[in-house]
């Protein structure tokens, strides 16, 4: 559990994870130099559950994706699970997750594997707003190929687990400003080189409030979408850094994969070829009014 001024709704969250079906976890939280009162509350859990919360010591690093980082270079557990500080979990969250985990590795615990499920959006009191992210996101949960991936991530990363080979990949990367946020890393890695399930099931209630570090979006909302058409750079912006984060992924692992490579540098190409490169490699987004920005923008 990466932490930052979360007392708010920490103790919810915690308490979330202490009623899982599934008992045999250790949660480690590590905090990122907040000013509120995070920092009482985890020493009150640790104090209260010494042999199932240890709260990690360590320099402030800086954001959610380098205090998940900075988690998973130190946590080498068996399978790993990413904790946001303000959801809450339901009660079988491990325990589903965990088995399917399990049975895609199929025994091959030296394949990256990854799993994730849906979410259900909830306002700051846990009041359903949509039973399905998927599906008030317009997201196509079965874009988990590599293509797919690459351009956007369907991977929330308060809804994975991964297993250590895939951990033991991820942290391979040293210059962590290339990369967007760990989930998407991680299932970039899974779907590369390994495998990743989903859980066609809501396993969490994925809260929605003020200072959400990401949030749900309903794409189809006038303020969304006036928001996508007046901000076109920043759409553009974040179109690059989707190339940059491939191109980093080439360099530390040595992809020689030819469209691989060829998105990564495709800022340098005119927006014909633009055009014609992503729909000869099938590299789309979710839904239709996401790929229409797509080609305005690329």
């Amino acid at each position: 559990m990466a932490t930052y001024n979360g007392e708010k709704y920490l103790s919810e969250q915690i308490e979330s994870i202490l009623k899982q079906t599934f008992t045999d976890w250790v949660l480690y939280i590590h905090d990122d130099g907040s000013t509120d009162d995070t920092l009482e509350i985890i020493k009150k859990y640790v104090k209260a559950y010494p042999k199932k919360i240890v709260s990690i010591q360590g320099k402030r690093t800086g954001g959610a994706k380098f205090n998940f980082f900075s988690l998973m270079d130190k946590v080498t557990a068996e399978y790993i699970m990413f904790s946001d500080q303000d959801d809450w979990w339901l009660p079988d969250k491990i325990n589903k997750t965990l088995e399917k985990c399990i049975k895609l590795e199929n025994g091959q615990k030296d394949i990256p594997t990854v799993v994730f499920t849906d979410l259900k959006v909830v306002n700051e009191k846990l009041k359903i707003i949509n039973n399905r992210m998927s599906k008030y996101q317009k997201l196509e949960m079965k874009n988990t190929m590599f293509n797919k991936l690459m351009i956007q991530n369907v991977v929330t990363g308060c809804t994975m687990m991964i297993n250590r080979k895939c951990r033991n990949i991820a942290i391979e990367c040293k210059d962590r400003d290339q990369i967007i946020m760990h989930d998407w890393w991680c299932a970039l890695i899974a779907s590369y080189y390994g495998k990743i399930g989903y859980i066609d099931e809501a396993l969490i209630l994925y809260r929605q409030h003020g200072n959400n570090s990401v949030g749900a979006k309903n794409i189809y909302s006038i303020g969304y979408l006036k928001n996508q058409i007046f901000k076109i750079a920043k759409q553009k912006k974040s179109l690059l850094k989707t190339q940059q984060q491939i191109c980093y992924f080439v360099k530390i692992y040595g992809i020689s994969t030819p469209y691989i490579i060829e998105y990564g540098n495709l800022a340098n190409k005119r927006k014909l070829s633009k055009i014609t490169f992503l729909l000869k490699n099938h590299i789309f987004k979710s839904c239709l009014i996401r790929n229409i920005g797509l080609f305005l923008i690329c």
